[in-house]
């Protein structure tokens, strides 16, 4: 994958950081939970208009030359997985999406398609995620983040009403 014609991945984890609480390398302990998303489907999503790496930029982000964004992905069973300057990729070969709109429709399609994830693995030797989500063993994109958590949550009173 290419890395936003950079030579360097975003690093506003350093280790020591005080933000102890991302994940930022596959450990054991870290491959043995997301163990559990393996074959589950994403059921919704939350994205968020600016990203824990905008102060890292090079140049103003504007939604328009977004790459790095952050997101929560929802998964069946009451499992969420909170993504931190991540990068979309529909083609591992190509260059992320760029826009906002575009990553919008495209990482959208996780909740739409209910597709599942499918593998995943330390995104390079420096640390990071790469998801692979699709149907069956088909991989339909990869999400690659710089840092993740592992969270829960409930649908809530509104949504259980409209199913």
């Amino acid at each position: 994958m290419k890395n936003n014609d950079k030579d360097e991945p975003v690093e506003i984890f350093e280790p020591g950081n005080e933000e102890d609480e991302f994940y930022t390398e596959l450990d054991d302990e870290r491959e043995a939970e997301l163990n559990e998303f393996v074959g589950l489907p994403v059921v919704g999503l939350e994205l968020w208009d600016t990203s824990l790496g905008d102060d890292e930029a090079e140049e103003p982000v504007t939604p328009e030359n977004r790459t790095f964004f952050d997101a929560d992905l929802l998964f069946e069973g009451g499992l969420a997985l909170e993504l931190y300057v991540a990068s979309v990729y529909p083609d591992p070969d190509d260059d992320p999406i760029t826009g906002m709109d575009a990553i919008y429709t495209t990482i959208g399609q996780l909740a739409d398609d209910n597709l599942e994830l499918l593998d995943f693995a330390q995104a390079d030797e420096k640390g990071g995620l790469a998801l692979a989500f699709g149907k069956g063993d088909q991989t339909r994109q990869v999400i690659v983040a710089s840092a993740w958590m592992i969270s829960e949550w409930e649908a809530n009173e509104d949504e259980i009403e409209e199913e």
